[in-house]
């Protein structure tokens, strides 16, 4: 093999890898948040990152920081009190070095009250990642664009409402 072919070799294998950890932590988000684990939905965003939700009626939702992602996650329902799944799904990945940028669909399923479970709200994330120094692949800015949402349920206002 060539010096060449080696480096193709190489990079090939990066972007691999780098594809992989970004799809890791989207899988972590939801895993963690469905379940009330802090420090791993934390661990999910750079400690600068911004959050915003914006929903159907136009209202937009925003978190800041780590502070902000503490506030989200400590309002936000979790197991056992809510069952609840969020799926990301479809993920395109544009990797540009250290940075990427990722469009991913969202559903939200959640368990029934003594009825069925429903699909909460569905919609897309449009993240910007960004690889720390640790290695870690995390999310420096995230707009949820939530879609269609199941009428008259909890919406989480933001720590830093922009509505």
């Amino acid at each position: 093999m060539s010096e060449d072919e080696l480096e193709a070799l190489k990079a090939r294998v990066q972007d691999l890898e780098d594809r992989n950890a970004i799809l890791d932590t989207l899988t972590q988000y939801g895993h963690s948040l469905d379940y009330g684990d802090f420090d791993r939905l934390v661990d999910c965003f750079t400690d600068d990152v911004v959050r915003e939700n914006r929903r159907p009626d136009g209202s937009v939702h925003r978190w800041v920081g780590r502070e902000g992602t503490l506030d989200f996650a400590s309002r936000h329902s979790h197991a056992p009190e809510i069952y609840h799944k969020h799926l990301v799904l479809n993920s395109r990945i544009e990797l540009h070095g250290d940075t990427a940028d990722v469009q991913s669909y969202m559903i939200r399923f959640d368990a029934g009250d003594g009825e069925r479970s429903y699909v909460w709200g569905l919609g897309r994330y449009l993240d910007k990642m960004r690889r720390e120094p640790d290695g870690r692949w995390r999310i420096a800015h995230r707009v949820s664009e939530i879609e269609d949402q199941w009428p008259g349920r909890f919406v989480l206002k933001g720590h830093d409402n922009t509505d």
